[in-house]
């Protein structure tokens, strides 16, 4: 069992995924920064899909261009939580296509949480667009690029994080992927502790959508 985020002797600047972009120095201070503001989030006692709201928020604002939050409630379905853009006036329009989103089983980000780890694709074509990128379809224009990494709670892959770009100028690298690699673990910590806290089940991290009830009068 790993420690509490508030105790841990871990330093989160000393992250070992981060030692891979220590040599590009300008590239490392941007993502050692952005580790550092990630730190208040994942140890403020919050609910886990705050947390990975917050998260989303820090994500676009400092990378860019779409942030995608997706989490595993207590029935086992993967649920998208929250979709995030650094221009707040998005915020209605990705509301809506978040409420919206149905996960279906072949899609890109279920079949990644199955197996785990990451996927970059740095240069999404127009072939894999049309065939297996209808889980990501929350640009205005076609996505032209993303990276995406699994979060992890007691060994158990229970959510996904990726970044969209519908830049043709921003082309995600393996150093973004390395990068939200880190955040995701980072996530994958600051979850575990918020379900020890509400004592709910490990491999449950958000509560059942609700039911509408109709009522006859």
């Amino acid at each position: 069992m790993r420690a509490e985020i508030a105790g841990t002797k871990v330093a989160l600047l000393d992250h070992p995924r981060m030692n891979k972009l220590r040599g590009k120095t300008a590239r490392a201070s941007a993502d050692l920064a952005l580790l550092a503001n990630l730190r208040p989030l994942v140890r403020a006692q919050v609910s886990p899909e705050r947390l990975v709201r917050s998260v989303a928020r820090l994500l676009a604002v400092e990378i860019g261009q779409y942030a995608v939050a997706d989490l595993v409630d207590r029935e086992g379905v993967l649920r998208r939580v929250h979709i995030e853009h650094a221009d707040p006036r998005e915020a209605p329009r990705l509301r809506a296509i978040c409420d919206a989103t149905i996960l279906l089983p072949t899609g890109r980000i279920p079949r990644l949480l199955a197996r785990g780890g990451s996927e970059l694709v740095s240069n999404v074509s127009d072939t894999v667009r049309a065939r297996s990128l209808s889980d990501l379809a929350i640009a205005h224009d076609p996505i032209r690029s993303y990276v995406a990494s699994t979060v992890v709670v007691d060994a158990e892959p229970i959510g996904v994080i990726t970044l969209v770009s519908a830049r043709r100028a921003r082309r995600y690298t393996q150093d973004d992927a390395t990068l939200l690699e880190a955040v995701a673990d980072w996530v994958g910590l600051g979850l575990e502790n918020a379900l020890r806290r509400e004592a709910q089940p490990r491999a449950s991290v958000l509560p059942p959508p609700e039911r509408k009830v109709s009522h006859s009068r």
